[in-house]
């Protein structure tokens, strides 16, 4: 497991020192940052870009160069400054600004802020997970396209406190169980946290974990001996699964406090960043690194990836038409993907659960889009989140689309996002009620900016029999609290289909809510009015009397509830509102034409009663569900929570009168 030596390409230690050197002057400018880690792990960082990773500093957004995540995303000055010595589009300016306002070296990585950047982190086990999705997009687009074309590694940099978050746990045992051999995880091992040592909280072995989650380990003692550390990444890329190499370090090495917590998460002393610029070397003036130094990197780096870098675009230069044109859209990954031979078939008796509408419309985008991959967590037959057509990806089958991601919702959505950022559109599903799981992966998705498709079906009170652990309430304003995330909720397969128009056109971070039991199609709802968030479902016939508002599977009632005021002589309009956030971005005129008077509009919704006050008077107009459910009947629930067509047709009645 150790000395494995390749003394051509031993690194002199003047380069990592000036890495080194950057980060803490980055640190002391900003006077925040973590500089323990900068200091500690700078030769894994330094030897992985000049001896290793496939990249070209002009076009970061090579398809097929390497992937590299920095899940201890606290550890961003060391990655900016090994960024800027590669040769990226940073400037010792911009190190200058680090975690200032505007600037493109903020506090933790960012996507599509910091040239280099693969994958926005911080989130401890969120950037690890993120990497098996990447690794599982490699594998597909590999056989895709083939091994001339699609040919990397997706390495990692983790940390302590990126193993003991359990979504860590979860991505890394589907990643061994799928046999994932160009994942390779670079573990900084130095034994403390930010409360103190490692041991206070934490003695798991690493080695017999890893292993029996079906990976390979690699150790190297000194983390100081670039020639082991060369070595063991050499021969993590010769393995026939995902790899961890814990690479022993000092935190803080080199400061007076390397080896304890003090040196983690708070800036260097003057006195501190004087010894340390002595001993190493460096010049006391801030941001003054060795031009040799640099020169150097980066001359190691053109000599090794510009050859590399140039056969590949030789050889698409060979590929069809059709095929570069598919690189091309997933390198633009939020390219609107227009259907062109979609094909739908509605039920005889025109009754269909949304979950059923929603699978069958996934299978014939499917039929059409072959970057189309994605399951369930263990619930596809619930939530018909599976593609019919294909086989499971697995390490015999790289180009099967469905991912059984197992009983492992947290890591579920974290994955999603790292197929993501391959090119692929993932889809993810499980019920609505444990949407609550993949929360901080969904808020990464939205941070990103990410095309995932999340599909959560059972998604009310009506859920009936199993109670209140599967009838969500709050789970609707979670999502719909959440920033660049738009929400559907459709009422029917008309809706449905709509939804996945939108989802498609939009190219946006997007959950589709669906329902269990099987609803009505109505005759009036229009598929193309969906990308418009809201749109009038029934008219008035003339004056007037209220707006009722409603969205999925309530829509049922809230159609019973307007037929019964038609009834006793009102003058209804029914509004279906399938996403709050898409009509918010539309006009103010058309908000105004679809909701003209918000002092008589009602809103029926069996959720969270936060997401309508917008919209309506006051809390009197809101027929929403603000407790817990229970076990009974869909009717006798209904009663229960006063939400059938008779309490609602009495109370609407009390407030016009």
């Amino acid at each position: 497991m150790r000395n494995f030596k390749r003394e051509n390409n031993s690194i002199p230690k003047q380069i990592i020192d000036n890495a080194r050197g950057l980060a803490i002057d980055m640190i002391d400018e900003a006077q925040s940052g973590h500089p323990g880690i900068a200091l500690g792990a700078a030769p894994i960082l330094i030897d992985l870009y000049m001896n290793h990773l496939k990249f070209n500093p002009k076009d970061d957004k090579w398809i097929n160069r390497d992937r590299f995540v920095m899940s201890c995303g606290h550890g961003s000055s060391l990655l900016y400054a090994t960024l800027y010595m590669a040769g990226f589009d940073i400037t010792l300016n911009d190190l200058k600004k680090f975690r200032q306002i505007g600037s493109i070296t903020p506090g933790h990585p960012e996507l599509g802020v910091t040239p280099g950047v693969d994958v926005s982190t911080g989130p401890l086990g969120q950037g690890i997970s993120m990497a098996v999705g990447m690794a599982i997009g490699e594998r597909y687009l590999e056989n895709y396209f083939g091994k001339d074309i699609i040919n990397y590694h997706t390495y990692v940099l983790a940390s302590e406190g990126d193993l003991m978050e359990g979504v860590s746990y979860e991505a890394c045992s589907l990643a061994g169980h799928l046999g994932l051999n160009k994942l390779i995880v670079l573990f900084d091992s130095n034994g403390i946290t930010l409360d103190g040592k490692l041991e206070n909280s934490f003695n798991e072995d690493i080695k017999n974990r890893f292993e029996a989650q079906g990976w390979h380990y690699l150790q190297v003692e000194n983390g100081e001996n670039t020639n082991d550390i060369d070595s063991a990444i050499e021969r993590a890329k010769q393995m026939n699964g995902p790899t961890i190499i814990e690479i022993r370090t000092t935190i803080g090495k080199y400061s007076l406090n390397q080896g304890s917590s003090m040196v983690h998460g708070s800036p260097l002393d003057r006195e501190d960043i004087a010894q340390l610029k002595k001993r190493l070397d460096l010049r006391l003036q801030p941001f003054q690194p060795s031009a040799d130094s640099i020169d150097m990197f980066r001359d190691k780096v053109k000599t090794r990836c510009e050859k590399e870098y140039a056969n590949w675009q030789k050889k698409c230069a060979k590929m069809t038409e059709e095929m570069r044109r598919e690189l091309v859209d997933l390198q633009n990954n939020k390219k609107s993907i227009e259907l062109k031979n979609f094909s739908y078939e509605m039920p005889a008796d025109l009754q269909e659960a949304t979950r059923v509408s929603s699978g069958k419309v996934l299978n014939a985008i499917s039929d059409e889009y072959p970057f189309l991959i994605g399951g369930s967590a263990d619930v596809s037959k619930s939530t018909n989140a599976r593609i019919i057509s294909t086989s499971n990806f697995s390490n015999r089958s790289p180009m099967g689309r469905n991912i059984d991601f197992g009983i492992r919702e947290h890591a579920m959505g974290a994955v999603a996002n790292g197929i993501a950022l391959t090119g692929i559109t993932p889809f993810v599903s499980t019920f609505l009620s444990f949407s609550d799981y993949l929360k901080p992966a969904i808020r990464m998705t939205a941070m990103m900016d990410l095309p995932v498709i999340y599909v959560f079906t059972h998604d009310s009170i009506m859920v009936g029999e199993d109670g209140p652990t599967h009838q969500p309430v709050e789970q609707l304003i979670s999502l719909r609290s959440i920033p660049n995330l738009d929400v559907y909720r459709p009422c029917d397969s008309n809706e449905v289909i709509g939804s996945y128009k939108a989802i498609l056109k939009n190219r946006r971070p997007a959950a589709i809510v669906l329902c269990r039991n099987r609803v009505l199609i109505n005759k009036t709802t229009n598929i193309n009015d969906v990308i418009n968030g809201a749109y009038i479902l029934e008219k008035e016939r003339k004056k007037g009397d209220a707006i009722i508002i409603s969205t999925g599977e309530d829509m049922m009632i809230a159609t019973e509830v307007k037929r019964e005021l038609d009834s006793k002589g009102y003058d209804i309009r029914l509004v279906s509102m399938p996403s709050i956030e898409l009509f918010n971005r539309k006009s103010k005129a058309y908000r105004q034409k679809i909701l003209p008077d918000l002092n008589k509009t009602f809103v029926i919704e069996s959720s969270s009663s936060y997401s309508w006050h917008q919209y309506v008077k006051d809390a009197d107009h809101l027929f929403t569900i603000d407790q817990f459910g229970m076990s009974g009947k869909r009717e006798d629930i209904l009663k229960k929570y006063k939400h059938d067509c008779e309490h609602i047709v009495k109370r609407i009645e009390e407030l016009l009168n």
